[in-house]
């Protein structure tokens, strides 16, 4: 209890609703185990002892094990917890009653002090054992309990029944072998030591057993509360990550730095400067957030990842950080289903248009930052082009710009579009080969 004061509510309720469904599952797995260990026992005493008495032990034990399955049907309701400590209540009763009253054989009147003699107290730890599967030190330790009541009472019970009774105590001191023989062979026997030994050590097993149930308990109380830690601090840091990013870095602590080669995807909102001052800020937040919401669902549909969102802007990977076949398609899939996405729909009552530019090629990709805080990003002069890719919308009148290798990579997905030849972009000095999607024209 110590432990679950230490965690805060959220992982408090994860790691009780987990324990009691432990328990739930448990116990019932328990009930099934007892009730075919019962079954067992019962076809095992038809094969093994004579007529009549392998019918009646069989009988009463496929008896034990129907009435052992009634509680399976109060899990849900009011009397769940009190129908576990019943059962096992009754297995205990039902173990000393055969110590007690059922005799070694129909054949004639044998003494009921020579029940001892067979395995039948052994009965107690197969119950003590089944109760573990519960995972409740506390039922564990009441099924331990009712045992050593169950031994102590069944053994008064021979006793009170007994004219004499014959303990190790009646050994004279050096005893020969007569009267050892004559001691341990008496029918008046009854080894009151080994029964007080027999119960000291069902005490010893079950504390033992509670312990070990109480630290499983204590594994899926930190468990549970490990996941439900992990799925709050996902969803609250994927908020401003990519999930996929988010996820890793939960899992590792950092992103590794990653160097492959990624399609690039930046969209901008057309006249966005223009359209936010005529609005209110909440307001210009809302159409942003309807905007990314479904953008980001799109980029995620087609295999890439949001990286990052910059003003009214985002940029979209594919190929980073997750790998992705075919990241260039991918890139353009996803750019016309952008462009439709603003067609065909308005954002708080707005009509968006958008420019995108996409460009494949090396990427360098990874979290950056000081000691308290990072951010994935990534970097190159892809990174870059794609940018510059989208401003040059403005000037050929378009939608979408893609740079050659993204072209040549996707030449199946492009369709027709439109070649506007050797262009040169701002901060490279050599010239780059720019298409134009088809349809996509302003």
């Amino acid at each position: 209890m110590a432990d679950l004061m230490r965690l805060d509510p959220h992982q408090s309720f994860a790691a009780e609703d987990a324990l009691a469904d432990a328990e739930r599952k448990g116990f019932r797995l328990a009930v099934i185990g007892r009730s075919c260990a019962f079954v067992a026992f019962a076809f095992f005493y038809l094969g093994t002892f004579k007529y009549p008495n392998n019918v009646a032990v069989a009988a009463l034990l496929l008896a034990t094990a129907a009435i052992g399955l009634i509680p399976l049907w109060l899990v849900g309701s009011r009397y769940e917890r009190i129908s576990r400590f019943a059962l096992f209540t009754f297995d205990a009763a039902i173990a000393s009653a055969a110590l007690a009253f059922v005799p070694l054989s129909s054949g004639g009147d044998i003494p009921q002090n020579l029940v001892f003699l067979s395995s039948r107290t052994e009965y107690y730890y197969v119950i003590v054992a089944t109760a573990i599967l519960s995972l409740s030190p506390a039922l564990v330790t009441w099924t331990g309990l009712c045992s050593v009541l169950g031994l102590t009472g069944a053994t008064a019970w021979i006793m009170s029944g007994m004219e004499r009774v014959v303990t190790p105590g009646a050994l004279p001191p050096s005893p020969s072998r007569e009267d050892v023989l004559a001691v341990l062979l008496s029918p008046d026997f009854l080894g009151i030591p080994v029964r007080v030994t027999e119960a000291v050590v069902i005490a010893l097993v079950t504390c033992i057993a509670a312990l070990a149930v109480h630290r499983a308990r204590n594994v899926v109380r930190a468990n549970a509360a490990a996941e439900a830690e992990r799925s709050r601090i996902q969803q609250i840091f994927g908020r401003y990550v990519p999930p996929q990013v988010a996820e890793q870095l939960i899992a590792a602590g950092q992103l590794a730095p990653q160097q492959r080669t990624a399609s690039i995807l930046f969209a901008d909102i057309e006249g966005f400067t223009r359209l936010s001052e005529a609005l209110p800020p909440a307001h210009v937040i809302g159409m942003l957030n309807s905007f990314f919401s479904a953008a980001t669902s799109i980029v995620d549909a087609r295999g890439g990842v949001v990286v990052n969102y910059i003003g009214d802007a985002l940029i979209a990977a594919f190929n980073a950080p997750l790998p992705a076949e075919d990241h260039p398609a991918r890139a353009v899939a996803a750019a016309r289903d952008l462009l439709s996405l603003v067609s065909g729909r308005e954002f708080d009552g707005h009509q968006l248009r958008l420019r995108i530019g996409i460009a494949t090629g090396p990427v360098a990709a990874g979290t950056v930052g000081g000691e308290d805080r990072h951010t994935y990003t990534l970097y190159g002069d892809t990174a870059n082009l794609a940018q510059r890719l989208e401003g040059l919308n403005k000037e050929f009148e378009t939608a979408c710009l893609i740079s050659g290798p993204t072209f040549q990579a996707a030449r199946s997905s492009c369709g027709d579009a439109v070649a506007k030849g050797p262009v040169q972009v701002r901060g490279r000095e050599s010239t780059v080969e720019v298409f134009a999607l088809a349809g996509q024209s302003r």
